[in-house]
């Protein structure tokens, strides 16, 4: 049945049949039945409620969404999104790419992004729904950039875990502008697609670049090779151009390096090395240091032959250990205690001085905004940072940073001299009400020099809020993902509680998905990876419903959507027509 109007679309319907046929592709790849696999690829790309998705995903939830190409279009209402649905297909070909320049953070040089036009990256976006599954059966266990349900502190505990109790050395490597320099022809012989994917997304690849001077002339330049960053199937290509590369390592290391007893079954001398890698910085571990120069000999080779890459000399480094060294912001290091070898994971000193910079420069920004103003734009600063540096030895530092933050915020307060608060007394007590006592996730915490401000909430009522401080955030252990597992294996129960105690939910939201068993209570199906959710109430505070935990739910923002669409039409007064007589 052909969509009609945009609002008729069943989201709930439309995630459930891609989903299961993404599941299909996955096992067909696991199985490696290559023409199932391309068969049902085929039959995602020509779904409409597939490229519904597509376009929704980059027209309401990516957050580029209103950031347009080089044909300075964005789709926002309803018939536009509409009609880029009816208009989206494969056809091979792509609207040049419009490239500028953001700051790489502490450093001088740029990092160039690429964006396509809102159509092309609808398309890929299409494309992606349909590879993802595929390479997902096929990439290695310890590679975990940009690929769902992985993160970097997969990658910190699986480093963690291989150097527990040992010395070892590490071979810390990056590859030289790895999204710039990968070899266009080699990339699409290693993904060995259909000829409908295969065309556009060489066409995407040649596709032109033109860039926009200060002086708004525009600079056009072929693309000879490489894939844009900023494009939504860049990270996927990229890890597909790297694939093999763990694989490639310990079977040079088994096969050319191994110096114990040639009677060890293979599967221990495998242990003898540990490759993980994050998107293009790596790092390898080994016994003994010769081997990593000999391996880092062999991957420039291999990087070059596959995909026409090679190791940056400036960030590749081989140290002990017992150095140290830094990798996802972390610092990791193996120390001697009580004659054993212990590993210590803390925050690296420069993202201890990167968050310190954003929230000085934050704070210069507003020191004519209100304390409320301030608190609304730090705490998701503080609290971002901090939920990602929780799962390492963290307590000194997030004193260290609450040390010089409250020294920026004093600053800040104690500048703010009136005709009404000219005592440093007066300004304190405005500020820093004397034995406040706040609750932060689900735990009280009381003292003399916390930040209060006034603000208002929804109804227009005042309310307090507070800054939060980095030492109200407590360490907690992480528990990497178990290798072979994939959000497309069908596992839900699994994803759905991995998504809740490692997603970026509140307290709130966690008790809300654990009363809920993972799912959502308006369509009964488990959250799964990637999901939008947002917080409802069951009876609406315009219908007398309260604010409590007891009146929440947590559910899929489409199905929030469609309750919201009916509670309106319920709501609205029937009109009134009056006929006048002659």
């Amino acid at each position: 049945m052909s969509i009609k109007t945009w609002k008729e679309i069943d989201w709930p319907l439309a995630e459930k049949t891609i989903s299961r046929l993404q599941q299909r592709i996955y096992k067909a790849s696991l199985n490696n039945d290559t023409l199932k696999t391309h068969r049902l690829q085929r039959r995602l790309i020509l779904n409409e409620l597939a490229r519904a998705i597509a376009v929704k995903r980059v027209t309401e939830l990516n957050r580029g969404r209103k950031t347009p190409g080089i044909d300075r279009t964005i789709v926002t209402s309803q018939k536009e999104k509409l009609k880029l649905l009816k208009n989206l297909k494969l056809d091979g070909k792509s609207l040049p790419i419009r490239r500028f320049y953001i700051p790489k953070p502490g450093k001088r040089e740029k990092r160039p992004l690429g964006i396509p036009s809102i159509e092309d990256r609808a398309k890929q976006m299409l494309v992606k729904l349909a590879l993802e599954p595929e390479w997902e059966a096929k990439f290695e266990p310890n590679s975990y950039g940009f690929r769902p349900g992985r993160s970097c502190h997969d990658a910190i505990r699986a480093i963690f875990l291989s150097l527990r109790g040992k010395k070892r050395y590490i071979l810390d490597a990056d590859i030289d502008k790895c999204f710039d320099k990968i070899d266009h022809e080699k990339l699409i012989k290693k993904i060995g697609t259909t000829l409908p994917i295969e065309n556009q997304i060489r066409s995407w690849l040649k596709s032109d670049i033109l860039t926009i001077s200060k002086d708004q002339s525009t600079i056009s330049s072929k693309s000879e090779s490489g894939t844009p960053q900023g494009g939504i199937i860049s990270p996927l290509l990229m890890n597909i151009a790297l694939h093999g590369m763990e694989n490639a390592i310990k079977k040079y290391y088994v096969e050319k390096l191994y110096n114990g007893n040639k009677n060890t079954p293979k599967r221990d001398r495998l242990k003898q090395v540990g490759v993980y890698r994050y998107a293009d910085d790596f790092v390898i571990t080994t016994k003994q240091s010769e081997d990593l120069y000999n391996i880092q000999s062999y991957i420039n080779s291999w990087l070059k032959l596959e995909c026409g890459l090679t190791l940056s000399k400036d960030k590749t480094k081989i140290v002990p250990s017992t150095e140290g060294f830094e990798f996802l912001g972390f610092h990791i290091i193996t120390v001697i205690s009580r004659n054993k070898y212990v590993t210590k994971i803390h925050i690296s000193s420069k993202s201890k001085k990167r968050v310190l910079s954003k929230t000085r420069e934050t704070i210069q920004k507003n020191k004519a905004a209100s304390s409320a103003q301030l608190i609304k734009q730090l705490n998701p600063i503080i609290v971002g940072w901090c939920n990602y540096f929780k799962y390492c030895e963290c307590s000194k530092d997030f004193k260290q940073v609450e040390y010089a933050l409250f020294g920026q915020i004093r600053a800040w307060v104690f500048r703010r001299k009136s005709k009404g608060l000219r005592s440093e007394q007066k300004l304190k007590l405005k500020y820093f009400p004397p034995d406040t006592t706040i609750t932060f996730n689900g735990t009280k915490h009381k003292g003399n020099w916390i930040l209060m401000g006034e603000d208002l909430d929804r109804r227009k009522c005042k309310k307090q809020v507070f800054l939060v401080y980095p030492s109200w955030i407590n360490s907690e252990n992480y528990v990497k993902i178990k290798e072979c597992s994939s959000p497309f294996d069908g596992n839900h129960i699994y994803w759905a509680q991995r998504s809740t105690r490692y997603g970026s939910f509140n307290a709130t939201e966690r008790k809300l998905i654990k009363r809920q068993y993972g799912k959502c209570n308006l369509c009964g199906s488990y959250f799964k990876l990637g999901d939008t959710l947002e917080k409802d109430h069951i009876k609406r505070l315009a219908d007398g419903g309260k604010d409590t935990i007891s009146n929440l739910q947590m559910v899929h923002r489409h199905c929030h959507d469609i309750k919201t669409l009916k509670e309106n039409s319920k709501s609205k007064p029937k009109s009134l027509f009056v006929f006048v007589g002659s």
